[in-house]
């Protein structure tokens, strides 16, 4: 009998030990499917879209599931961060490993590898680079994003410089970290446009000028729709459109341009439910218009930085010294406006509609980088180190507005700026 107990109670803990490991493995695979699929509507919907029966149904989860594995919105949205980061990391681990074993030689400086990765993004892993800016975007609104944003860019600064040490051995880790800036302002800048692979490969080779692309982009605006003139429409009628767009405005700083719907803007600009509609014929025109009326301020504010300096005596120093003034002015004192532009900025990745508003925005600035780097001379195709000097003034910003950059990583702005200036362009 005692043999015969002790053989049963062995028998029964192998089978509940075995059952664990069942209910342990559902769950992870259940938990892996609500972060994947998490990860589709935050591509798709943005953060204010991510709810858990839309998370469900891009799961293929019953909502009962979700509810069960996550309490809370923020919860999935830690996971799927979370499980973002894994794959990231992942992936680059084993590249390190094929680099460092010689089975990988593509990559023979930090640029051909931001060349790929930025193509990647744009490409095969489309669903997955959009869901990281809206999560990194999201981050600069409240102190556990900002927590997550703070740990993507510490293990993505680990993980680049250990790439960049094995690629090129005397890199340091600002390089790494610049890397990295360069590499999401191009993913920011890129996203939007809706280009295909040979056109964006081209771009980043420097062969093709990305000003003509953001010309036909802006001249596909729909001919028949003219631009507002506020200067023509009635008093009361102007006020109540800028009253809209504000009201519009002040959502996406704190939400993100996902949250726009005429009744949560009615309310904010103390109107009846019905008010929107009666001047802005669609959500999209209303974004547009924010969109363009957000750009405008920041436009403002860049003049006045750059009219400081007649176009004649900018040098090196000078453009540098203006350029890192106007980065600190645009992280420190709008750097809530900036996740606003930036939100709605990436809504057009999904929303062909408001690709003319970004490119013209695009357009604009690319122009005045280009008249001000071909005031300093030089061989270096001057279309190419525009759209890098743009593209990584950008990087910079996200990590800042959204990560809260600390002190030491602020100082290294001129001198990353510095860089892209003096680096050879002609590289394909």
């Amino acid at each position: 009998m005692p043999d015969g107990s002790i053989q049963t109670t062995q028998g029964m803990n192998g089978r509940t030990r075995i059952r664990q490991r069942a209910v342990q493995n559902r769950t992870v695979v259940t938990r892996t499917k609500i972060a994947e699929g998490a990860t589709e509507v935050l591509a798709r919907e943005g953060v204010e879209g991510l709810t858990h029966r839309a998370v469900a149904r891009a799961a293929g989860v019953s909502l009962a599931a979700t509810t069960y594995h996550f309490d809370a919105k923020a919860d999935i949205i830690e996971a799927a961060s979370r499980t973002l980061l894994e794959g990231y990391l992942t992936a680059f681990r084993r590249m390190a490993g094929r680099i460092a074993a010689g089975e990988e030689r593509r990559f023979t400086s930090l640029d051909d590898l931001v060349r790929q990765i930025v193509l990647n993004a744009i490409g095969r892993e489309r669903t997955r680079s959009l869901a990281w800016t809206e999560l990194i975007l999201h981050g600069g609104r409240s102190p556990d994003g900002r927590a997550l944003a703070q740990s993507w860019y510490e293990q993505l600064d680990a993980i680049w410089y250990e790439i960049a040490r094995l690629i090129e051995p005397e890199a340091s880790k600002r390089e790494a970290s610049s890397a990295i800036d360069l590499t999401v302002g191009l993913t920011f800048f890129l996203h939007p446009l809706g280009l295909d692979q040979p056109t964006v490969k081209a771009l980043l080779g420097g062969k093709r000028d990305v000003g003509p692309l953001l010309e036909k982009i802006v001249r596909s605006r729909n001919q028949s729709r003219t631009a507002t003139d506020e200067s023509r429409l009635a008093k009361r009628y102007a006020e109540n459109r800028q009253k809209i767009v504000q009201a519009a405005i002040d959502i996406i700083v704190r939400e993100g341009a996902a949250g726009i719907s005429y009744g949560r803007v009615a309310e904010a600009a103390g109107m009846v439910r019905s008010g929107p509609g009666y001047y802005f014929a669609t959500i999209q025109e209303l974004l547009e218009t924010a969109q363009m009326a957000l750009f405008e301020r920041a436009k403002a504010r860049y003049r006045v930085g750059l009219a400081s300096i007649h176009p004649a005596e900018i040098d090196e120093g000078r453009l540098l010294d203006l350029t890192t003034a106007i980065f600190y002015r645009e992280a420190l004192e709008f750097g809530r406006q900036n996740i606003a532009h930036y939100s709605v900025w990436m809504r057009a990745a999904q929303d062909p509609c408001l690709r003319p508003a970004v490119a013209s925005s695009l357009l604009d600035q690319h122009r005045a980088w280009s008249r001000r780097l071909s005031a300093l001379g030089g061989k270096r195709p001057v279309h190419a180190l525009a759209m890098r000097m743009q593209a990584l003034f950008i990087g910079k910003l996200i990590r800042v507005i959204a990560a809260a950059a600390d002190v030491a990583g602020l100082a290294r702005t001129r001198a990353d700026f510095a860089a892209i200036i003096g680096t050879d362009q002609t590289t394909s």
